[in-house]
């Protein structure tokens, strides 16, 4: 994790990778878009996150990450931007070309690599995507096969691409500890500012705690989308 420095309220950035598991987003049904029985097959989680957008698999070969920052005048389209030329910036220095697809996409060669999605509440703005750096992506294509099927419906659903991965276009072994590394200089150079590492604040490991056990360790969230208090403010 890496904070601005020098800031009352610091930014924050987090890097984290998940176990094989699969992500819908907040306004999406979960058989319309999983493959469920395959993924208990394969004992891979299924979760609901708080943001919107489509299903995503993760699996040790994905990186996420999130920058957490004060809400200014920018609309979500401009955040969505501007946050992904951090991935484009980066890739494009490790030799990967890339094109930025709106609203929240990065696409090689017709094919996604990356995807993002975004929240504003009144005072901040929290952004996340995920790379496919080393991921298996026929685990993927089958998982998320639900979601080719163009049918009715009055939930979001994913919009399917092709995907690949950035070990599968550079040809070689690609780790995510690199891929964090330059995104931390492109953060850097493209914003001029100055990142230290740091830790999780008690209050920030509480309030996930918490959160967790109202919520996010749910069946009725993961896979229906309520439960009591989740009007809450996250």
């Amino acid at each position: 994790m890496y904070r601005n420095a020098g800031h009352e309220f610091q930014p924050t950035i987090r890097f984290w990778v998940n176990p094989p598991s699969v992500i819908v987003g907040r306004f999406q049904d979960v058989n319309m878009e999983v493959d469920v029985d395959l993924c208990n097959d394969h004992a891979i989680t299924i979760a609901r996150r708080f943001t919107g957008g489509g299903t995503v698999f993760h699996d040790r070969g994905n990186l996420n990450f999130t920058i957490l920052s004060r809400r200014g005048s920018e609309s979500i389209e401009s955040i969505q931007k501007n946050n992904c030329e951090i991935i484009t910036d980066s890739l494009h220095k490790m030799g990967v070309p890339t094109e930025f697809i709106p609203p929240n996409s990065i696409h090689v060669n017709g094919r996604k690599i990356s995807g993002a999605a975004c929240a504003l509440n009144t005072k901040y703005s929290f952004w996340h995507a995920s790379i496919l750096v080393s991921s298996n992506t026929s685990l993927l294509n089958k998982l998320l096969s639900p979601s080719r099927r163009a049918a009715e419906s009055k939930f979001v659903r994913s919009k399917w691409h092709p995907v690949t991965t950035l070990s599968e276009h550079l040809r070689k072994p690609t780790h995510i500890e690199s891929v964090s590394l330059q995104l931390i200089r492109s953060i850097q150079d493209l914003r001029r500012i100055e990142l230290q590492s740091g830790n999780l604040l008690e209050p920030e490991i509480e309030m996930s705690r918490n959160l967790y056990a109202r919520k996010y360790c749910r069946s009725a969230w993961n896979f229906k989308g309520s439960v009591e208090h989740e009007k809450n403010r996250e």
